[in-house]
């Protein structure tokens, strides 16, 4: 890709920290270009992004999504490895939430997300640990781009268990981040980046959070930003909830019962067609007869099949992840209602 003299100058200007200096300095010219007289550092930066991969979409760019346009202080630059034409989507929903998920929070995931794909909503998330991987887990699983807002620079993966889940996300949607290559996930990047997630998105969606949770971070930016929040209710006996419950305690977010919540109030067509089925082989077909009985304990799903333990756990798993069963309290699992 070929960068003019402005572009290259926001792309140097990207590497300034703080917001306010690098304002001070945008506001201080006419044209970006003005900024420096010598680009030689940008034209250096372009072509280390060319060998990794990654592109950048500027603030005077046609590219750059008019979203975050309207927020404070957007952000000069937007790095990104993938399609970035999903960042202009109209369909971008921001799901956030806790990272130690309890099987509350994974099971409404389970339910909500798949539901919101199929009404035709792309997942924004910021590829942390708990809430934030399974939304672009389900995503990927269900054949859908989601888009990935990350905390650092591109040439890096945080958290690290998560590098593999980073390049399926390039490869179907897009990754993006304000930080160029090089930047470390420093601690203050986080609720800087989660203004862009909120920004992006048409509405926020938290399925799960305690009270100090980052994701309420992005639940205010939303607020601030004119944005509908949505959130499960948790038991008010569930530090993982208690930021949830707060937020609908102080009247500024929508107690969400269903994905239907979410998808009616942003226009979109509820879809009531069945899953897709799923080929099972006999070992998860017989598991699935079980529980269509009704939830079971593991040690009574292991008297009644044919299996040993490692066998089993692996099956169990492999259900999980097809979206089929759920684990409870205690080690009980049961089917999931179908939506």
């Amino acid at each position: 890709m070929i960068y003019n003299d402005d572009q290259k100058a926001l792309i140097m200007l990207s590497t300034v920290e703080g917001y306010a200096a690098k304002r001070k300095r945008f506001e201080s010219v006419d044209r970006p270009r003005e900024l420096y007289q010598d680009l030689s550092v940008a034209d250096n930066m372009i072509a280390k992004m060319e060998k990794e991969g990654i592109g950048a979409v500027t603030l005077i760019d046609d590219d750059y999504p008019e979203s975050l346009k309207e927020i404070y202080d957007p952000p000069y630059v937007l790095f990104y490895k993938g399609d970035v034409s999903l960042l202009k989507s109209e369909d971008l929903l921001a799901i956030v939430g806790a990272r130690k998920v309890s099987a509350y929070g994974k099971n409404i995931m389970l339910n909500f997300a798949p539901a919101f794909i199929k009404s035709g909503l792309i997942i924004v998330s910021g590829l942390a640990r708990g809430v934030d991987s399974i939304g672009h887990k389900i995503s990927l699983d269900n054949g859908a781009p989601t888009v990935a807002v990350v905390a650092n620079g591109l040439d890096i993966c945080y958290p690290p268990e998560n590098s593999q889940l980073q390049s399926k996300i390039a490869q179907t949607g897009v990754v993006v981040s304000e930080y160029p290559m090089g930047s470390k996930p420093l601690q203050y990047h986080f609720p800087e980046r989660n203004r862009i997630i909120s920004g992006l998105s048409k509405a926020t969606f938290i399925p799960e959070a305690g009270e100090k949770s980052g994701s309420l971070i992005t639940a205010d930016y939303a607020i601030e930003q004119g944005k509908d929040l949505f959130v499960v209710p948790g038991s008010i006996f569930s530090a993982q909830s208690a930021g949830c419950n707060k937020k609908i305690k102080e009247l500024q977010a929508i107690i969400t019962l269903s994905p239907d919540d979410v998808v009616e109030s942003l226009g979109r067509t509820v879809s009531r067609q069945s899953q897709t089925a799923v080929q099972l082989d006999m070992d998860l077909q017989s598991i699935i007869n079980l529980l269509n009985d009704g939830g079971l304990h593991f040690d009574e799903i292991l008297q009644k099949v044919d299996i040993d333990i490692a066998t089993l756990s692996s099956a169990l798993s492999q259900l999980e992840i097809l979206g089929m069963i759920r684990k409870l309290q205690g080690n009980y699992y049961e089917i999931i209602p179908r939506i």
